[in-house]
C-alpha cells in the first residue's frame, strides 16, 4: 500500500469504529409526529441540526437519556458552545423532547 494513503485509510477505519460503537439516534416517524403534534419535517430537521451542531464537541446523547426538564435546562447552556441560533435550539429541543426520558 502506498504510504500516502495510510493516514486516509486509518481515518476511515477510526470513523467506522466510532460509528459502529455509538448508539443510534432515532429517526422521527409519523407516530412521533402524531404523539407530539409536531410535524415530521420539523422533527427530521431538528435531528439534522442536532447531529450537525452537537456532534462537533461531544458524542450525541440519546433523547431518552434525559427528562423533558433536563433537556430544557441543557439546551440553553449548549447554545453558545455549538453556535446555534434560537431557531436551531427550538428545533433540536422539539426533536429531543419527542422521545425524552419519562419521569
Amino acid at each position: 500500500m502506498n504510504s500516502k494513503y495510510k493516514p486516509i485509510l486509518y481515518s476511515i477505519i477510526l470513523l467506522l469504529v466510532i460509528l459502529a460503537c455509538s448508539p443510534s439516534l432515532y429517526i422521527p416517524t409519523l407516530s412521533d409526529s402524531q404523539k407530539t403534534d409536531i410535524s415530521a419535517d420539523t422533527l427530521v430537521l431538528g435531528r439534522k441540526i442536532y447531529v450537525n451542531k452537537c456532534s462537533g464537541c461531544h458524542n450525541l446523547y440519546l433523547p431518552e437519556r434525559f427528562t423533558e426538564k433536563q433537556w430544557e435546562d441543557i439546551m440553553p447552556l449548549m447554545q453558545m458552545k455549538a453556535d446555534c441560533s434560537d431557531q436551531d435550539i427550538i428545533l433540536i429541543t422539539k426533536y429531543l423532547k419527542a422521545r425524552y426520558k419519562k419521569d
